[in-house]
């Protein structure tokens, strides 16, 4: 009977016990090996990533369930409870939901739309036609604590996660890493970064708290939107609340962080991000234009303070706002210069391009989109990144309509594939909580089309935005 109750303390984060008591444990449950055919192919439990199954000699309870089914994977365990209760398991035990795909899954997030492969090379490539997996399919919703095990000489932590997917419906997964992986020699800036992790999380769950559910429908009609499990409609109105509440929080510990002498700069990056996502949301919303142009001005103006806390913390008046060598950074420009020309706003495309003079002459993609509003700009042939991004430029390149349209259609259909690792990738599948969904949207795409002229109707596609 100890062996179980420490074992659900493990599983639901609330303690591991000592190393010797670990170590029993773990051979005791080699005793309770079993076989599982509901995890066979093809059945109902085939999608639960699983090395082993566990039956346990008492069913164990959580939030008014139960169940003695443990699966067991390289470096965590996790109880397989029948239907869904993620929410109700994230109540009882203080979990919080992963908005910014933070958290890895059992298994991984990337294979949920069975849309991608890796390759030996570690690239991905997108699955052969043949039957392609619809857009906007699939969910996966995944709510955690971490316990920070930090001792001033490893760093190290343990996560307990409530875990629904797709993958395996009808189904929840409740459990933890095990204690003792992922520790890393403990050294002070990685130990203060996580610390600032962790003070973000806390920002975050605060924030959502703070946002309860709306219970009046959505009066917009959404340019996009996720699919969820319930067949609930997704909360357009709670989630634009969070996203407004966390950008005025990031606010203030920047502010607190200037006063203590902190990194003002991690907050004031963590805002920009927020901004850019608070502006989509509200265009995947279905708001009016006139009421999402400010968000895109307020995120433009973000990225400058940002811009500004990176040159202060690191004494370089010349540092970009956004790092070219990073795709992370090279996608969110070209979004927000998309939108920025979108939306008709050449002015702010130009404080956009003043954020980023370090890689001036540098980025032909990048240039080309900036060349049409301004001439001046240097024609360059090669860039950062070829995929997804050298089709945009053979299309801006290109003199015939034909095949700019055939350049923008390969560009719309690789981009969601080529940033499988980003990690914003798959947000509208992690669409139940506050903070994964604001719309994926290749603005970019919208602006060529726009400048060149090119049929909309050719172009008719999940990530093309389709307005202005």
């Amino acid at each position: 009977m100890m062996l179980l109750n420490t074992l659900f303390d493990e599983l639901t984060g609330r303690g591991s016990g000592t190393e010797a008591q670990r170590h029993e444990r773990y051979n005791w449950l080699q005793q309770l090996r079993c076989t599982n055919p509901q995890a066979d192919e093809n059945g109902p439990m085939a999608g639960i990533p699983s090395y082993h199954w566990f039956r346990l000699p008492q069913a164990l309870r959580v939030a008014g369930q139960e169940s003695d089914l443990l699966a067991g994977t390289m470096n965590a365990q996790y109880l397989v409870f029948e239907g869904r209760h993620a929410a109700a398991f994230a109540a009882e035990l203080g979990l919080q939901y992963d908005a910014n795909n933070r958290i890895d899954r059992p298994g991984g997030l990337d294979e949920l739309l069975d849309a991608y492969e890796e390759q030996a090379d570690g690239s991905w490539t997108t699955l052969p036609a043949g039957q392609p997996a619809p857009p906007l399919a699939g969910w996966d919703d995944v709510y955690f604590r971490v316990r920070d095990l930090s001792d001033g000489k490893a760093i190290q932590s343990v996560t307990t996660i409530a875990y629904e997917s797709s993958r395996f419906p009808g189904y929840t997964l409740l459990g933890t890493t095990l204690v003792g992986a992922g520790a890393i020699a403990h050294d002070d800036e990685t130990a203060a970064y996580l610390q600032q992790i962790f003070a973000d999380w806390a920002i975050q769950r605060d924030c959502a708290a703070a946002c309860p559910a709306s219970s009046a429908p959505w009066p917009h009609a959404p340019r996009q939107a996720p699919p969820l499990p319930s067949g609930t409609p997704f909360d357009f109105a709670r989630n634009l609340a969070y996203l407004d509440a966390l950008l005025a929080a990031y606010g203030r510990a920047q502010a607190q962080a200037e006063i203590d002498g902190g990194d003002d700069a991690y907050w004031a990056c963590a805002a920009a991000s927020v901004a850019y996502q608070a502006f989509s949301l509200r265009y995947t919303a279905g708001l009016p234009l006139p009421e999402v142009e400010p968000a895109l001005e307020a995120a433009v103006a973000a990225c400058e303070t940002a811009r500004a806390a990176l040159a202060a913390a690191y004494d370089d008046d010349a540092l970009p706002a956004f790092d070219f060598e990073q795709l992370t950074d090279y996608a969110r420009t070209l979004q927000l210069l998309g939108a920025a020309l979108l939306f008709g706003r050449h002015d702010l495309a130009a404080r956009l391009a003043a954020l980023q003079t370090a890689f001036d002459g540098e980025d032909g993609v990048y240039e080309a989109l900036l060349s049409t509003i301004d001439p001046q700009r240097p024609a360059v042939d090669e860039w950062y990144f070829a995929e997804p991004y050298s089709a945009l430029f053979e299309c801006l390149d290109a003199d015939d309509p034909a095949q700019q349209l055939e350049h923008l259609q390969q560009y719309l259909a690789s981009w969601h594939g080529a940033l499988v690792r980003e990690d914003w990738f798959n947000g509208h599948v992690r669409a139940h909580g506050l903070g994964g969904y604001y719309g994926l949207w290749a603005f970019e795409a919208a602006a060529v089309a726009k400048h060149l002229g090119l049929e909309r109707s050719a172009l008719a596609h999940w990530l093309m935005p389709p307005a202005p």
